[in-house]
């Protein structure tokens, strides 16, 4: 299933930009799901995320100025606020009214760990899912990157939550192909998603804690948990022995087959313990060891349990398939359409899994080849509007 076929993402929020510099800086273009829109960050710190084009001649609002707190179109200077509402036109003679349809259509954006973070569809919270380390304890909150992947939002999460992966993807950091087996570990599942804590030994992660010897070896418990189906934290603890970090990570879709990926670390340590450009430089060569991966695999992301073979290591990315599947039937059920997923009516498809403890109980449609990906245009589409939400007032 591709993400454009999942109506329900729509209602998530997803980071646009980092709020460092943005305060008054020219607008910036947001590709979110398939469809272009245009953030705008007023120098007193006001944001909102608006359609891509004037009311007035088109003229694309990527282009435009910021001046104080408004938006300022490059063709005809009309003006705009965070609400949307044009509260000047240049050329409109003196005592005659702003026409009612000068304005922008908008919709809501927060700001949270650093980042801007917007929604196109119907929240059911009021930002991200919140963040204990940040939230609560306090950590150093620190953005390691936001950048474009070749890769399905739904294939970055995935990823994140993986058990399985480390041994070989990072054999170049602190994986160890010798030792690829993953400690048991059980499901908590939750109102929004789900956790799992899985205690092994790890070595080569030194610089993470501010240690230069790679070759030193540490018992953690990694606490996995999906926060939402684009969301997802981890939480390495060392038992005192070394400083904890954490991770929250999040894929903001571009379309089917491209993302922005956020990374953001909560460091329990004071900086002379635990040094963020050592922590950052060593983290990143194990991200863009997933990158690699990543961007060899297709937006096509399976939902159907039965078209994929399941190993007990798997529980994490297995129930991540449930959550999806069991988002996509309410969607299409909300529509009145059949319902389908985790619990549809089953089919003569065959299931394949190798663990009765990962035993999969979803009927299989079948798995659909990958489909090529598209170039990415010049120019972003005119976004679609009959598929967008009433805007924010």
């Amino acid at each position: 299933m591709r993400v454009s076929e999942m109506s329900g993402l729509r209602d998530e929020w997803y980071a646009v930009a980092p709020v460092e510099g943005s305060r008054g800086a020219a607008p910036s273009p947001v590709a979110l799901l398939g469809e272009s829109y245009v953030l705008f960050v007023a120098e007193s710190g006001g944001a909102a995320l608006t359609e891509p084009y004037c009311p007035h001649r088109g003229a694309s609002l990527a282009a435009a100025s910021v001046c104080a707190d408004r938006l300022v179109c490059c063709y005809h200077g009309w003006e705009f606020d965070v609400t949307g509402a044009c509260t000047r036109i240049p050329q409109l003679e003196p005592g005659l009214p702003l026409p009612s349809k000068a304005r922008l259509r908008t919709w809501p954006v927060v700001e949270r760990y650093g980042m801007w973070w917007a929604c196109i569809g119907k929240p059911s919270r009021d930002g991200p899912p919140p963040w204990p380390e940040a939230d609560d304890l306090g950590w150093r909150v620190h953005v390691d990157f936001f950048e474009p992947w070749d890769a399905c939002a739904l294939r970055i999460i995935d990823n994140n939550i993986d058990q399985s992966h480390p041994a070989f993807v990072h054999r170049g950091t602190f994986g160890d192909p010798e030792r690829p087996l993953v400690p048991r570990y059980e499901l908590l599942r939750r109102e929004n998603g789900f956790s799992a804590r899985i205690v092994h030994e790890v070595s080569g992660v030194g610089p993470q804690m501010g240690i230069d010897d790679l070759t030193q070896r540490f018992e953690r418990v990694t606490e996995v948990e999906l926060l939402s189906p684009v969301h997802t934290r981890i939480l390495l603890d060392y038992g005192g022995l070394a400083p904890d970090y954490c991770f929250y990570g999040s894929a903001t879709p571009i379309d089917d087959e491209r993302s922005y990926y956020v990374r953001l670390s909560a460091l329990s340590a004071p900086e002379d313990a635990q040094p963020y450009d050592m922590f950052r430089e060593y983290s990143r060569q194990i991200t863009l060891e997933d990158k690699v991966v990543l961007e060899t695999t297709h937006g096509d992301f399976p939902v159907d349990l039965t078209s994929e073979v399941h190993l007990r290591c798997d529980k994490t990315t297995l129930e991540y398939r449930r959550v999806l599947a069991q988002l996509a039937a309410r969607r299409r059920g909300a529509r009145g359409a059949p319902a389908a997923g985790p619990h549809a009516p089953a089919t003569r498809a065959r299931t394949v899994v190798t663990d009765p403890g990962a035993r999969a109980d979803a009927p299989s449609r079948g798995a659909r080849a990958p489909r090529p990906r598209a170039e990415p245009s010049a120019r972003p589409a005119r976004a679609q509007r009959s598929h967008r939400p009433e805007p924010s007032s």
